[in-house]
């Protein structure tokens, strides 16, 4: 081989032994960098040239070496793990961070500050028990009570405000998803101009890309592929979100739910017919759970956390308590078997299907998020307390008002909140025009009842009425203790033409056509409030019922409702609130552990990530001296050919 292709060889070898010195100080450099992944140099020996052949073999010579490769050490596997895995620590850290939120808004973590209004509420109603006609009691009840739904409100309130602050944190989120999103698609391009031509590797954009792959799986479920030119396309949810066209950005749209709430909604607004809703980023109509893969991601925990729309009692399917013997059984013994057969029937013909149905999108929807969750249950304790002492102190009936009855109707009355059958009656007599523009009756009027009508009234009608009055100069029946907001009054006073006065139920509230007592609408009955001798403990005679004052306390420890489909045990109002604390106490410390074992797991990866991505000062330090070894080695052999072609050229004369 001519001694001048011995000095090319010489100079690959110092040069690609440069390059590795270089690319070693590279990662040295970078040793402390967020995100940088170690690189190192791959050789390769150069063509071979044949100058004869043996017996043997082919005589060749080789030409020396070259830089084939610079490598970008990852482990695909172990990315793809870690940005599963995170994404699932998120998932729970959020569901977590929302039931530690929702304890701090009750104030119970040693079971004290909601606790002691109920308290309060009871004790107020005790003393009343055993005096009715003690002014002081009364005054007291009233106050209490008060100080109770002020202090539910508060919680109830709370509760939708935390909702509205998780509605800010997911609009940030999908911001940052898509900023993210632009960031990939930026670099990918980036990456394909510089690696495209194959001149050199893109590793730095390499690495803030897998960096910004690694947050953005922290947020949403994603699957990611690299295609041969390096560009790396990513689908969010199942759907495609980064392609090589460009990004698709996630929108948000405001959504109305029930109960008035109205709450953003993620969504692919790239994806979805003229005319049609955008389709929605998750489908929170399936299961949620690890078994499934589909717990991942900060954006779903926010949003499950936050849930749907604000949720309230009516949210909770109930089948109902088997009957009761004790029930069936006067205070004299006597057992009503018909009755109480009748009932048991009535209970076995459940529509159980229709019930089981229920408790699944209860499960799917309000029982996975910790908030409504919690709204519901609650919001059942308040409305089971409200309806026991306002149906105690207002007993209701179903009363059969014959056609022709005359039924004088006061100025002030409002056309919405009439019951179907009053509005039925009305229409019927033609008295629409009773009604001014805002539907509010401007003086009284006489309506003729056409035909029979059965409503629901204040059972104050006859010998066995149940209703009782209040000390009032008037002897006022059916004072409420709590009442709608939305509604003017619990009833419409009729007086009618057979000398019977019938309070008629009003069902309206704002938010349906049935009479719902929910903490959307509860406040302290302002008449009640204005004077406490409306409140109905005396007889239509005047005289002070201790009977009556007294069995309103029974109601209290009589178990009510079960709390929830999952415990069909009825409870009283302090076992069910007690428990209401013990489940939420328990959530969060379940999704507390799922994100504490979370984090060990995705530290393990990381750790076994860093290990193999990660620059080793120890390992390039070794790397330096066997390139710098290299690198002389090399030198030393130029300087060899050099001293051949310099004594060959000037002692010789010719090369």
């Amino acid at each position: 081989m001519p001694l001048i292709t011995n000095f090319y060889t010489g100079v690959s070898g110092l040069t690609s032994s440069q390059n590795a010195i270089n690319i070693t100080a590279h990662n040295v450099a970078n040793v402390h960098t967020e995100g940088y992944v170690r690189q190192q140099v791959q050789f390769s020996d150069t063509a071979y040239k044949t100058y004869g052949n043996s017996k043997v073999n082919t005589m060749q010579i080789g030409y020396g070496v070259n830089t084939a490769r610079t490598l970008h050490y990852r482990d695909i596997l172990l990315d793809m793990a870690y940005r599963e895995q995170s994404g699932r620590e998120n998932y729970y850290s959020m569901k977590y961070n929302a039931m530690d939120e929702v304890m701090t808004i009750f104030g119970e973590m040693n079971n004290q500050r909601f606790q002691k209004n109920m308290s309060d509420l009871w004790s107020a109603l005790s003393e009343v028990g055993k005096m009715p006609d003690d002014a002081v009691a009364r005054s007291s009840l009233i106050m209490n009570a008060d100080a109770f739904m002020t202090r539910a409100k508060e919680v109830y309130d709370d509760l939708f405000s935390y909702q509205e602050r998780l509605d800010e944190k997911i609009i940030e989120t999908v911001d940052k998803i898509n900023v993210i999103a632009a960031k990939i698609d930026n670099l990918n391009d980036l990456i394909q101009g510089i690696e495209g031509p194959d001149i050199e590797q893109a590793m730095n954009f390499r690495d803030q890309r897998d960096l910004l792959l690694d947050e953005l799986g922290g947020l949403i479920n994603i699957e990611y592929s690299e295609d041969h030119n390096g560009y790396v396309t990513v689908r969010a949810e199942g759907e495609e979100f980064i392609t090589k066209g460009g990004y698709f950005p996630m929108g948000i749209e405001m959504r109305d739910g029930p109960n008035k709430s109205t709450f953003v909604t993620p969504v692919w607004p790239h994806n979805h017919k003229k005319g049609e809703p955008a389709k929605e980023v998750f489908n929170f109509d399936v299961e949620i759970s690890t078994s499934k893969d589909n717990d991942i991601g900060e954006l779903k925990g926010i949003l499950q956390s936050r849930g749907r729309y604000t949720a309230n009692y009516t949210d909770i399917p109930h089948i109902g308590a088997s009957p009761k013997m004790e029930d069936y059984t006067d205070e004299n013994g006597v057992f009503d078997q018909a009755g109480f057969d009748a009932a048991v029937d009535q209970y076995w013909n459940v529509d159980y299907p229709a019930y089981e149905k229920a408790v699944q999108v209860y499960n799917t929807t309000v029982g996975n998020s910790p908030i409504m969750k919690v709204q519901a249950m609650f919001d059942q304790l308040i409305n089971g307390i409200v309806s026991t002492i306002n149906g105690f102190l207002c007993p209701e009936t179903q009363t059969t008002i014959p056609a022709g009855t005359q039924l004088t109707i006061s100025a002030g009355t409002i056309y919405n909140q009439l019951s179907d059958e009053m509005k039925a009656a009305v229409n019927a007599a033609g008295l629409g025009s009773a009604f001014n523009a805002e539907g509010i009756a401007e003086n009284d009027f006489t309506l003729t009842l056409a035909a029979d009508m059965t409503v629901k009234t204040l059972d104050n009608i006859g010998e066995d009425s149940k209703a009782h009055y209040g000390m009032d100069d008037n002897k006022t029946p059916g004072t409420e203790l709590f009442s709608r907001s939305d509604t003017s009054s619990r009833y419409t006073v009729a007086k009618g033409s057979d000398g019977n006065t019938y309070y008629i139920y009003n069902p309206y509230n704002e938010f349906g056509t049935e009479s719902l007592y929910t903490l959307g609408n509860l406040e302290i009955n302002k008449v009640a409030l204005d004077d406490y001798s409306y409140l109905p403990f005396s007889t239509k005679d005047g005289l002070v019922d201790m009977d009556f004052a007294q069995s309103i306390l029974d109601k209290w420890d009589e178990e009510f409702i079960n709390i929830d489909p999952d415990n069909m045990t009825p409870k009283d109002f302090k076992d069910y609130y007690d428990y209401m604390v013990e489940i939420i106490g328990n959530d969060g410390y379940i999704y507390q552990k799922i994100a504490d074992n979370q984090n060990t797991v995705v530290n393990t990866i990381d750790n076994a990530r860093i290990s193999f991505t990660g620059v080793s000062s120890t390992d390039e330090l070794t790397n330096l001296i066997k390139f710098k070894n290299a690198y002389n080695a090399n030198s030393r052999y130029i300087n060899v050919v050099a001293d051949m072609l310099d004594t060959l050229i000037n002692r010789v004369g010719h090369w």
